[in-house]
């Protein structure tokens, strides 16, 4: 067993008075990755933003490094964040390269460089962001948050609006950041291909924890009618290079 890096106990959150999310208990081990799935306003991204301490809970505790995530302080430094939108006046006449500088005014030059071609696009670099398409600025977000040097990091369906080829390829990479950089990964997503491709654990919620393991035994046809209500077809997807 290894060590946990988010620990949630019985945790529960209450928006405009009503209960969203019911007694939720969970471990995330460090290195994996970790996918919560479910329907439409089963409390999926209330659950990430409770983690990340956005949120207030009605009950329970979370802690991330074993900090309580309201006391985190500097710690909060090793967290990263890629939200399912980003919310940018598309008209400032600012590249790339100075949005990245000006989010994190102790970045090198090298390393913003070094940063984009790990996510795919240094040919950016000059580009102004109010050109960008929705997938390239979840990029640039990833590329900002790797500047910081988080050892977490959570994303709230960071593939909306990209088509199939291109949400294959933005997995791809950040299957490759979690190796390479030693993450710890815990995202939202809707497509369970992306699940069964890329999580070591899925988190299945409707409001409350309805099953957490493994995919391939957590997501059998019972579990999936359950989270879903209807019928789904599921694909695992074999190794890369098999």
């Amino acid at each position: 067993m290894g060590e946990f890096i988010v620990e949630v106990q019985d945790a529960s959150v209450e928006l405009g008075g009503v209960r969203v999310i019911e007694g939720v208990t969970l471990q995330v081990e460090r290195g994996s990755t970790v996918a919560i799935i479910g329907p439409n306003g089963a409390g999926k991204t209330t659950l990430l933003r409770a983690m990340l301490g956005l949120v207030p809970l009605a009950s329970g505790s979370i802690t991330l490094f074993g900090v309580p995530v309201a006391q985190l302080g500097e710690w909060r430094k090793r967290v990263g964040y890629v939200p399912q939108r980003l919310d940018y006046d598309r008209y400032l006449p600012l590249t790339v390269r100075e949005m990245l500088r000006a989010y994190v005014p102790s970045a090198s030059p090298a390393s913003i460089e070094a940063a984009l071609h790990e996510v795919g696009i240094h040919q950016m670099l000059h580009h102004p962001i109010g050109k960008l398409s929705g997938g390239q600025l979840q990029r640039v977000v990833i590329a900002l948050n790797l500047l910081r040097q988080p050892e977490i990091l959570f994303l709230d369906e960071p593939a909306t609006g990209v088509d199939i080829e291109g949400e294959s390829r933005f997995y791809d990479i950040i299957e490759r950041l979690r190796e390479q950089h030693h993450l710890t990964v815990v995202l939202v997503s809707h497509d369970l291909s992306v699940v069964t491709r890329y999580a070591s654990q899925v988190l299945c919620l409707n409001r409350r924890l309805l099953c957490f393991g493994p995919p391939a035994e957590a997501l059998n046809a019972e579990m999936i009618r359950l989270v879903y209500g209807q019928e789904m077809t599921l694909y695992t997807h074999r190794e890369h290079g098999t």
